[in-house]
């Protein structure tokens, strides 16, 4: 499969959520197979800088190209249509087409996009855009430990490239991946060696008994100091050249800069998404959580919002019966969870990656962190 983002073969996975963040070595065995080894946990998300420090507390003289992947919720996702040209035209175009949609200047993301069908007269595209100034955060500080950034993609991307590399595609079926994290869940159908439609939603999972919840965290891990390595790497200037697309290979893919057309005149104007798409692709609002939430209703409202995907794939983007969906992140609950989506979407319901093969003590990241680095 041709993924939207590049892949350098990085050494190192950086995965996580908006509580937490895990940094991993890659390991691939005579057969090809690739693990992935832990080396530190955080108890912050990735857009704190102290993150980073805290899961290189055990790492030492390091070096080498860092993929990072992040919860669908952390991207902004545009579903866009343009009129059928080249492949490579479509960098040349799209800027325009995507500065109509954005209330934000495009020069606030970097983004990267993917073809996810060819009509007649048309392309269907999505957009994947990231906050440029949280990039360049997690970049600098990845760089005080000599760590280059090569990859950066949605969870999503990620659970594919998992599920790809362990044959669990089928060609004449559609696959529906659910990832379940605290406080959103990021969607995807495949179809046709593509991933053709992305939803994220807002819902917080339900509050566990104490025992159950201790279980699941992470090891605690001293702070270290902010300013630990902070000489190792200079900071960038107002004019470093970050914006070029020949920066480096991730920068050449996930392009941050909005370009005019050489003969100066507009990009040709193409139909927007209609409102139903832009409710889809962009999730649902956001779902207003309780202390009082169980597990049922989270159970139902994740059924209900699987169906509202696999019914909107069926109806508008059309392809193959989806016949299996992948849950990850949901082995606390599996018990309720498994035969409610079983009835309600009446198709086979899986594991992304068993518990009792996981090595790690968290199923979600190590398969995250396993397909980032695939």
């Amino acid at each position: 499969m041709q993924w939207p983002f590049t892949k350098n073969n990085s050494h190192y996975g950086l995965a996580g959520d908006l509580s937490r963040a895990l940094l991993t070595a890659k390991n691939q065995s005579a057969t090809g197979t690739t693990t992935a080894t832990p080396l530190g946990w955080a108890d912050c998300p990735l857009s704190e800088a102290k993150s980073v420090h805290q899961v290189m507390i055990n790492l030492t003289n390091s070096s080498g190209d860092v993929a990072v992947s992040l919860p669908l919720d952390q991207f902004e996702v545009l579903p866009l249509a343009v009129n059928k040209v080249p492949k490579e035209v479509i960098a040349k175009i799209l800027p325009y087409h995507i500065a109509k949609v954005l209330d934000e200047p495009l020069s606030d993301f970097i983004y990267d996009w993917q073809v996810v069908k060819e009509l007649k007269d048309s392309l269907q595209l999505n957009v994947f855009l990231f906050p440029a100034k949280m990039f360049q955060k997690l970049r600098t500080t990845l760089g005080h430990y000599n760590l280059s950034l090569t990859t950066l993609e949605p969870d999503v991307f990620s659970a594919c490239a998992y599920l790809e590399a362990h044959n669990n595609f089928q060609a004449d079926q559609a696959t529906m991946i659910a990832l379940l994290w605290p406080q959103s869940i990021s969607i995807a159908i495949y179809d046709k060696e593509t991933v053709v439609l992305t939803r994220n939603v807002k819902l917080g999972k339900p509050h566990l008994d104490q025992v159950n919840k201790d279980q699941h965290e992470s090891p605690e891990i001293e702070m270290m100091d902010e300013d630990v390595r902070s000489e190792s790497v200079a900071e960038p200037s107002e004019q470093e050249s970050i914006f070029e697309p020949n920066h480096d290979n991730l920068l050449a893919n996930f392009l941050i800069k909005t370009r005019k057309e050489e003969d100066g005149k507009p990009a040709p104007e193409f139909p927007n998404p209609t409102a139903d798409e832009q409710d889809i692709f962009n999730g649902s609002p956001v779902i207003p959580q309780t202390a009082e939430q169980g597990l049922p209703a989270y159970s139902n409202q994740v059924s209900l919002e699987l169906m509202r995907t696999r019914d909107y794939f069926n109806s508008v983007v059309k392809g193959n019966q989806v016949k299996t969906v992948f849950v990850g992140g949901g082995e606390d609950i599996w018990q309720t969870l498994s035969p409610d989506l079983q009835n309600s979407l009446g198709i086979n319901v899986k594991h992304l990656l068993e518990p009792e093969l996981a090595t790690i003590g968290d199923a979600l990241f190590e398969a995250i962190s396993i397909g980032v680095l695939s």
